[in-house]
């Protein structure tokens, strides 16, 4: 699928502003994965050396197997300073994805907020907003942008955004890889950013504690018309000294499975409140009308996230009598 002129428009309008600003707080979701903390700190490294003061701001711990990505130093937990004259969003579709706390402090700023991302659910928030859902990842929309800016791509850079490609893309292995992201992912290592390093990363993702996790939550699992279900429960985690962070790959794992189409985990949080969902599908399926039902959903066709009302027992119904009505209704079809 080729780009939108008019996102390419956006883009350069974004260059723009990025010009004339002097220090730019770089954000992103909650809980942020490769794709989300490699496009920030990416982003970060070139904005740097573009002469900006550039900082990313994330109050989450950075996630088991990416502390291998150049610029940790950059991130600080805490949020943007008064003379912050401009914000960038990095991976997030939507406010709600990012946190209140930040969120809010932002607005109060009053400075521009910049949107860059690939979801397909993306709200359209922010003063500028470049979304190109045809991409496999933010990172080569960060990359865009970068090359827009005319800032030379270092091995920092390159590590970075390889990441983003490489966990997004799970390896090159998703349906909306394409020439022009194997092509990105050409150009970065040519910059110094290392495959094997970053596919190290990739494949040891997981402690032996988060296999235990899985192990239990495997053994819970429900099957039903090609669609396989199962739950992380806070006695589960206590049993097994894991947190949330460990569940993240489980439901594509599942997905895995030949004669599973859709993939659901649900998530208790550890300290508990909203019951978190992981929804994965198959080409063919289109799951963002399942995550849009929900107040906070968002993701891809094949990829979304959720929150559903506890107690566990009930998210679970309710999720799975929303999930067969759209699919007899056939609004999950994507042919």
């Amino acid at each position: 699928m080729r780009d939108s002129p008019f996102s390419h428009a956006v883009l350069e309008q974004i260059a723009r502003y990025i010009q004339q600003a002097h220090r730019v707080a770089v954000i992103t979701h909650e809980r942020p994965d490769a794709d989300a903390l490699g496009s920030s700190l990416g982003l970060a490294h070139a904005l740097r050396r573009l002469g900006k003061e550039a900082t990313v701001f994330l109050f989450d711990p950075v996630p088991f197997g990416l502390d291998f990505l150049p610029g940790l130093d950059l991130i600080v937990a805490d949020l943007p300073g008064p003379k912050t004259d401009l914000i960038i969003a990095v991976d997030a579709g939507e406010p709600s994805q990012i946190g209140s706390r930040l969120y809010d402090a932002i607005l109060r700023l009053g400075v521009p907020l910049i949107v860059v991302d690939h979801h397909e659910s993306n709200t359209g928030y922010g003063t500028l907003s470049a979304v190109f859902p045809q991409k496999a990842s933010t990172a080569e929309v960060v990359l865009m942008l970068i090359q827009m800016l005319g800032v030379p791509i270092d091995r920092a850079v390159a590590t970075c955004l390889l990441a983003g490609i490489v966990f997004d893309t799970r390896a090159f292995a998703t349906p909306d890889t394409g020439p022009e992201t194997l092509q990105a992912a050409a150009l970065l290592m040519e910059s110094g950013g290392s495959l094997y390093e970053v596919m190290t990363a990739y494949r040891g993702q997981h402690p032996l504690k988060a296999l235990r996790l899985w192990g239990q939550a495997l053994t819970r699992m429900e099957t039903r018309d090609g669609v396989a279900w199962t739950f992380v429960s806070r006695e589960m985690y206590r049993a097994t000294g894991t947190t949330m962070e460990d569940t993240e790959g489980l439901a594509n794992f599942i997905l895995d499975a030949a004669d599973v189409r859709i993939s659901v985990v649900f998530r208790e949080r550890p300290e508990g409140g909203m019951i978190r969902v992981s929804a994965r599908a198959k080409p063919g399926i289109n799951l963002v009308p399942l995550a849009r039902s929900f107040p906070t959903g968002g993701g891809h066709k094949m990829a979304v996230g959720f929150e559903a009302e506890p107690p566990l027992d009930e998210a679970i119904r309710t999720t799975l009598a929303r999930l067969e009505a759209l699919r007899r209704s056939g609004q999950l079809d994507d042919f």
